[in-house]
Order: C-alpha cells, then structure tokens, then sequence
C-alpha cells in the first residue's frame, strides 16, 4: 500500500506576533491568545517561537503541563535562570534542554547592554511515564558542512541542524515510520520535497519514510524534527 504523504507550509509572515516595548515574540503554531485552525501544533511538537529581546531585559515563564524545551540562540547569546537554582549562559552552537516539570518557572535575560538577542524556543509535550526534572547544556557545531548533526533525543523525538552550501542536497530517514518530520529554515532557502521554503518558513510532513532537500543559498541552516504524530 503506497503512503500518501500530507504535507502543510507554515509561511514567516504569517507568524503570531506578540510584543512589548522590550520583546517580539514571533510563533509559528498557536501560541497564547494567537488561535487558528491553519496554524495548529504538530503531533508532540507544540511551540515553535522566535524571541528578540531588548538589551538587559528580561522574561518570565510559567510552565503548566509537563514539557520538554529546548532553548536555541540565533544571535547574541542569553542567560537562563529557573526557579530551582539551576542557571546558564546559552551561546551560538549551543542548546539547553530542560525536562520542566508543572509550576517550574524560568527566566530568560539578555545580558547586553548595546544590542538585541533572538533564540528559538521549541516546546514539546512530554512523555509523563518516565518524565524527570533535568536541564542539560550542550554544543554542536558546523565543523561538517552539508550533514544533519545531531542536537537531542527523548522520547521518540529528534532533533538535527545543518549548514549547507548552495545546491548541496540532503537527506533524512526517520527512524520510527510512525512519526513525522518538521523543517524550518534558520538562513537561506531550501527546496524540501518539492516545497520552496524560505528564512523562518516550517514545513511538517507525515505518512512520509525519507526526506530530500536542497539548499538554495549559500549557508543555508535548516532544522529538524522527526516527533511522534
């Protein structure tokens, strides 16, 4: 029986914005007071969202249900600190993964005096059979051009990140055919099965085994989930 992948574009411009003097936050799914049947979550992945932060501020949250996060920078860097004595600083080529468990808060400051810093913050649901409160900094790096590297893996959920050169192409395998895979486009553009995506454009893809890309522009750095429908 031949699958028939479903497929859906989530465009950049038609993010969710919210913002105040000192933070934008941009989300790609339903986010807050932001609802619409066209920008539902993917499967365990609920939260997609770009921050920008205003030199030394700061912000606050509170998590409600338990939840996998993962806080990755895209310029600058930022400081993380929670309500159970745990603190970091979070570069480029870094991430931080906290295991949060319900009323656990935390707060994300920009520790610069002159310039703004953006990261993505990614929530997934997390899997309560086994869940433990846990936070865990890590590097990658770029050091292999044109190659998904790995960044996380829990729960049946992955996460890759990749720089490729112009036209360079690229492939992924999920590892369990019941899950599906979501890309989004940090820098450049990319050509993901047959779908023009640009800077900040996701795409989410089901009933699918393996994934084809290519980039369009040079550095071109492209995300990857492969999470459980």
């Amino acid at each position: 029986m031949i699958k028939q992948t479903t497929a859906q574009i989530f465009k950049s411009d038609l993010r969710a914005i919210s913002k105040s003097d000192v933070f934008l936050n941009l989300a790609t799914f339903n986010f807050g007071t932001y609802q619409d049947e066209s920008r539902n979550s993917f499967g365990t992945l609920k939260v997609l969202n770009e921050g920008i932060l205003a030199p030394s501020q700061k912000t606050n949250t509170v998590i409600e249900t338990a939840t996998e996060i993962i806080l990755l920078p895209l310029f600058g860097g930022i400081s993380y600190k929670d309500n159970s004595g745990n603190s970091d600083f979070i570069r480029i080529e870094q991430i931080k993964h906290i295991s949060a468990e319900k009323g656990m808060s935390f707060e994300l400051s920009n520790p610069y005096e002159l310039e703004n810093v953006s990261y993505l913050e990614i929530w997934f649901t997390a899997k309560t059979d086994d869940f433990k409160t846990n936070t865990n900094l890590s590097d990658f790096d770029f050091s292999e051009r044109n190659k998904m590297n790995f960044l996380f893996e829990f729960s049946n959920t992955n996460g890759f990140i990749g720089i490729y050169d112009g036209r360079k192409e690229g492939f992924y395998t999920l590892k369990n055919n019941l899950n599906g895979v979501f890309v989004f486009v940090i820098n450049g553009a990319f050509e993901v099965e047959n779908r023009l995506l640009q800077e900040k454009d996701g795409l989410s893809l089901k009933k699918v085994d393996t994934i084809e890309w290519e980039a369009l522009s040079q550095n071109a750095i492209l995300l990857l989930f492969e999470v459980p429908i």
